[in-house]
């Protein structure tokens, strides 16, 4: 075994003999993380493979093959919590074919609970806990050089049977230094969905479902440095179409705007499309006519619920409904499509709260739906809530919604039930 062999993994649940209903055919699109990552990698001269679970023709067997013939010095395994299982019997198979195989987790899930992690997946040997780029590129070293791993800062791993947490990375990664993508080791012509791409990192407002500070703290990458990744894409893969990562793309306007003049100065308006996601008090109609003349034709809102209640006291978003509303008005005027998150399940729920929701679902008349139960995850200020006991968090009135209601929902547009 070398440092120049390396594999990374996207699990799928049909690992475990169920279906990926997270992710669509016809929006399958290859890890952004994963990308950057095997780019870090390849900088330092290791050679870094990629087997795409969720692809239709890549299965277990895949991975078998490579592990055989390969013999990897490690194995790194991204997850998010919906995908955990399916990460944990990867491992486990792996382990089976190659005990000596170091394998590695990284992603959400297990930076939000790498002791638990580790405990539940004996075949895990380690957890990367926050942005992975520095932590395995060091992990590799000290795997190739026999050393211990006691002084790779965000990493938790198991020594002896024993479970140890190295001590957290406090400067976070410079995103601006980040190389592009490595698209090339992955399998393009078999994914249906846009470019991943990301003009910034991490998430500043504190919803109470969501994780978004392992990223670290928020930054804004150089928007000339996201033009030119779009230009290479496009030179180089063919992409034509582009989906920012960011949690919230209009969170400087300013940079949003210097952005959106770059690609429009470039003529990349005339040769590709993009979407995003922002926060409905995060745009100005000065700002989506710049955003639209650059080539978006989508902009996806977090709705998450039509109770003012549950916005204002519970999610505590920042936002009200007049403001969603306005937002929505806005980008249908500028000439884009709109869709619009939802979440059924919020704490203190109820079958009222759940219609005011499909209400204020048909009322918007957004382009596009998404209705995705409420689950605890772990991290989230809402797992906390979970854990102080079942009497405290229940998902309450599902079984009321009427047949037709739904019925509704599924022929106004798209209606996804995660």
């Amino acid at each position: 075994m070398t440092i120049n062999n390396i594999l990374l993994i996207h699990p799928s649940k049909k690992v475990t003999g169920k279906k990926d209903t997270f992710y669509s055919k016809e929006y399958l699109t290859p890890s952004l993380g994963l990308g950057i990552i095997a780019a870090c990698l390849k900088q330092k001269g290791i050679n870094v493979s990629v087997i795409d679970l969720r692809l239709p023709h890549r299965s277990v067997a895949d991975v078998l093959s490579n592990v055989k013939i390969r013999k990897p010095l490690m194995i790194g395994i991204t997850a998010f919590t919906n995908e955990i299982t399916s990460a944990g019997e990867v491992a486990q198979i792996i382990k089976d074919e190659l005990k000596s195989a170091f394998v590695v987790l990284g992603g959400p899930h297990g930076t939000a609970s790498p002791e638990e992690t580790l405990k539940e997946f004996p075949a895990i040997d380690a957890v990367v806990i926050g942005e992975g780029e520095e932590t395995i590129a060091e992990l590799m070293e000290a795997l190739q050089d026999k050393k211990e791993l006691d002084n790779i800062k965000g990493l938790a791993f198991r020594r002896d049977g024993r479970i140890l947490i190295n001590e957290k990375r406090n400067t976070a990664v410079d995103i601006n230094s980040l190389p592009f993508p490595e698209w090339d080791i992955f399998e393009i012509p078999h994914y249906t969905g846009p470019f991943m791409i990301s003009a910034s990192r991490g998430c500043p407002f504190p919803c109470y479902f969501c994780t978004p500070n392992y990223l670290g703290r928020v930054r804004v990458r150089d928007p000339l440095k996201v033009v030119d990744e779009m230009e290479w894409d496009v030179k180089h893969f063919g992409a034509a179409r582009f989906q920012f990562a960011d949690a919230t793309l209009s969170l400087l306007e300013e940079k949003t705007s210097l952005l959106c003049q770059e690609i429009i100065e470039r003529g990349l308006n005339r040769r590709i499309s993009w979407e995003c996601e922002t926060r409905a008090d995060k745009m100005s109609p000065e700002l989506l006519r710049k955003v639209r003349e650059a080539g978006c034709k989508c902009i996806a809102l977090g709705v998450e619920t039509g109770s003012e209640r549950i916005l204002k006291d519970v999610i505590k978003k920042g936002e009200t409904k007049e403001d969603i509303k306005k937002a929505v008005g806005l980008i249908k005027k500028a000439g884009m499509k709109v869709r619009c998150f939802f979440l059924i399940g919020h704490y203190t729920e109820t079958p009222e709260t759940i219609k005011e929701t499909i209400g204020f679902a048909l009322d918007l008349n957004p382009d596009g739906l998404s209705f995705g139960l409420l689950v605890p995850n772990p991290g989230t200020k809402l797992r906390a809530l979970a854990e102080e006991g079942p009497d405290e968090l229940q998902l309450h009135g599902i079984r009321g919604l009427a047949a037709q209601e739904i019925e509704v929902l599924a022929v106004k547009g798209v209606f996804y039930l995660l």
